[in-house]
């Protein structure tokens, strides 16, 4: 063993290195504390000077990390720093450069950086207001600002449900996929809510659902330009990933309103008569 490595300083798992993370920050001339400097002095710089974007193949990136077991000893957080910038951010898409337009991701604008620091250090959990407090109206506020966007209610609308805790206007998802799959859950919720001796979907199950309203089945009525994350969601809701009924386009990629009238057999009776498999839960 060579003297540099037995001279080599080893990380060690206490309470009180636990503790440090949570209360120390990094010294100034740490890896870290000099990569959020450069990041904040100059991030596309930052990020030109350190993606190398190679032609490795994505086998070749796979061996770096291969390992299946936790380590079972710790490392110094500059010595992962270093292996990130090496290994995770040198071999990165530079999504924020002014040529890249092949995908839904872009650069930021310039506040987002700060601000997500912020944000960061706040951690606020916006479910509970003893987690969030000033946050919660905040996004109860901006959602009804989006709401009023499309659906355009009366002020007094607002007035009375923006902050009320018994209504939501609206919720924000991490995705497309989550909000799809919020939106379809509703729906259907909706679709089959309580009637009668029937209390509900969100109680009783879909099979109690389709049997109490005397249907075979439910579908989701779709732009044949529509996301693929609408199937996982049929998938889920127990609706059926065959039961997704795609609704024919115009040249200007909306929906054709006839093509979707036809979709939408009517039924007898509620016994399922006919064509009740095509009656269905319509969401659209």
């Amino acid at each position: 063993m060579s003297q540099g490595h037995q001279d080599r300083k080893l990380a060690q798992a206490s309470l009180a290195n636990l503790f440090k993370i949570f209360t120390v920050s990094e010294q100034p001339g740490s890896t870290l504390a000099r990569i959020d400097e450069e990041i904040s002095n100059n991030l596309l710089g930052f990020l030109q000077d350190n993606i190398v974007a190679s032609e490795k193949g994505i086998e070749e990136l796979e061996r770096d990390f291969s390992d299946f077991c936790i380590p079972e000893e710790p490392i110094f957080v500059s010595e992962q720093v270093e292996f990130l910038l090496d290994k995770l951010v040198a071999e990165s898409v530079h999504t924020a450069s002014p040529g890249f337009v092949g995908h839904m991701t872009s650069v930021f604008p310039y506040f987002m950086l700060p601000l997500s620091k912020i944000m960061i250090a706040l951690n606020q959990n916006v479910v509970k207001t003893e987690t969030s407090k000033a946050f919660t109206p905040l996004e109860r506020q901006v959602v009804a600002m989006l709401h009023r966007l499309v659906y355009a209610s009366e002020d007094a609308f607002y007035i009375e449900n923006m902050h009320q805790s018994s209504q939501s206007l609206g919720a924000f998802c991490s995705g497309g996929t989550v909000a799809n799959l919020t939106a379809l859950w509703l729906a259907r919720n909706n679709a089959f809510r309580p009637d009668g001796s029937f209390t509900g979907i969100r109680e009783e199950g879909l099979m109690a659902a389709l049997n109490y309203f005397g249907y075979k089945g439910a579908a989701i009525l779709v732009s044949e330009r529509g996301h693929y994350s609408l199937i996982k969601a049929a998938d889920l809701l127990g609706i059926g990933r065959d039961q997704i009924i795609p609704v024919t386009t115009d040249a200007h990629n909306r929906v054709d309103v006839i093509a979707l009238e036809k979709k939408l057999v009517p039924t007898g009776s509620r016994e399922g008569q006919g064509h009740c498999c095509r009656r269905y839960c319509r969401y659209h």
